[in-house]
């Protein structure tokens, strides 16, 4: 297994605020998000839990999808099309970011590459996720506000790295948001998922 972004030392690591957070994602500098010393140690346990199971078919597993079914070679453009093809999911091990940052984790049966030297490539397979994403009725309020933000760690961060996903962060101020409207909007997003898109 991979090394995924996790905080070992003694001291805690600080919160990211939304603003700190895009400016990670955006910079490019994605081993700066780390989780909390709390959290840290439950991902530890969970791993002790876990010991001797492949973290790949453990997700599959969780996800109900068969291992054949995550590496489908197909073209950008299939990504996203089908519900079938995708799952988004709370991510069990957030990261450490202020109150208000929803930390969810979109997999995906058509892995993109995001990280390919080809830029075209790359490109549009930034574009595809981005447009899934503002094509989502439950996120507009979000896009329209520019809370809504996503990522994929580069292959050496990534504890599961044989099932492509994205790490997909919500913004909910608590000036604007209760903590109800949060939860009814996360719970509606994990329950009814993503719509696909053509």
């Amino acid at each position: 297994m991979q090394q995924d972004n996790v905080c070992d030392n003694q001291a805690d690591v600080q919160e990211c605020k939304w603003e700190e957070i895009q400016d990670i994602i955006e910079s490019g500098e994605l081993a700066r998000l780390k989780r909390s010393r709390q959290m840290t140690e439950k991902y530890h346990d969970h791993k002790k839990r876990t010991a001797g199971l492949d973290m790949n078919q453990y997700i599959l597993q969780k996800l109900g999808w068969l291992p054949d079914e995550s590496h489908c070679e197909d073209t950008i453009a299939k990504a996203f099309s089908e519900t079938a093809l995708y799952a988004v999911r709370a991510n069990d091990f957030p990261y450490s970011f202020e109150p208000g940052v929803v930390h969810l984790v979109l997999w995906s049966k058509i892995a993109l590459p995001v990280h390919s030297p080809d830029k075209a490539m790359r490109n549009a397979a930034r574009a595809r996720i981005g447009a899934f994403l503002q094509a989502q009725p439950s996120l507009r309020p979000l896009i329209e506000t520019d809370h809504v933000a996503w990522f994929v760690n580069y292959p050496e961060l990534q504890s599961v790295a044989r099932i492509f996903h994205a790490h997909v962060l919500l913004y909910f101020p608590r000036d604007h948001y209760s903590a109800e409207q949060v939860k009814i909007t996360v719970d509606d997003i994990l329950l009814h998922g993503f719509e696909p898109v053509a």
